[in-house]
């Protein structure tokens, strides 16, 4: 029995940066030892991202289901939206199709995980603006993860290097930051981030 977690990857923005990070992350092989990983998106933009220079030995799968999955080293499982055509999509560009599509990956990641067919969900790059030029009311992953998961406040940590930051504010102007900083806010965001910090396994700021 193979009891990796199952990670539901949405792609990014298409245009962008994302489906070329994607591919590299879920291929490394100190990823693969620990989880298996589901790639969301579009099939032919990844085949796509496979011609880029520097790009590992990569066997794409298709799939409908979690389950379906070979998650073997050198094989990239995916779930294909079909949600763009080639003359729809430019690389580089703005695009409110690609914000649409990207939206689309993110929100069925979301529902995998959600259904617990997935354990959890980690995002590539997306484009703001493609995302306001589709018309999603969402500014960013934080407030699509919270619209869709009924997370009134979500927290955002950052860790880097064994520091961990967690973001008071997010995607706001300074002034609008400074209001917000209040020290009802900051007490409530102690409690809350020292509570995941214990689950995520920190103690003392130790894991």
């Amino acid at each position: 029995m193979d009891d990796r977690p199952v990670i539901a990857v949405p792609m990014g923005d298409p245009a962008g940066v994302g489906p070329e990070i994607v591919i590299k992350a879920m291929m490394n092989e100190e990823v693969t030892s620990k989880a298996r990983c589901l790639a969301v998106g579009d099939e032919w933009i990844l085949r796509r991202a496979l011609g880029f220079p520097n790009m590992p030995q990569v066997k794409i799968r298709t799939v409908t289901d979690p389950e379906e999955g070979d998650y073997r080293q050198g094989i990239l499982n995916v779930i294909d939206l079909h949600n763009l055509a080639p003359e729809e999509y430019e690389m580089g560009k703005v695009s409110g199709k690609c914000g649409q599509a990207a939206y689309e990956y993110i929100e069925r990641a979301i529902r995998l995980a959600v259904d617990k067919k997935a354990g959890a969900v980690s995002t590539a790059p997306i484009n703001k603006e493609s995302l306001r030029a589709a018309g999603i009311p969402y500014i960013g992953h934080t407030e699509i993860f919270g619209a869709l998961t009924g997370t009134a406040d979500p927290l955002t940590i950052f860790e880097v290097r064994n520091m961990r930051v967690f973001f008071l504010t997010r995607h706001m102007s300074l002034r609008n930051a400074c209001d917000a900083i209040t020290k009802e806010r900051i007490v409530d965001y102690v409690i809350r981030s020292q509570k995941v910090l214990r689950q995520l396994g920190v103690e003392d700021g130790v894991m």
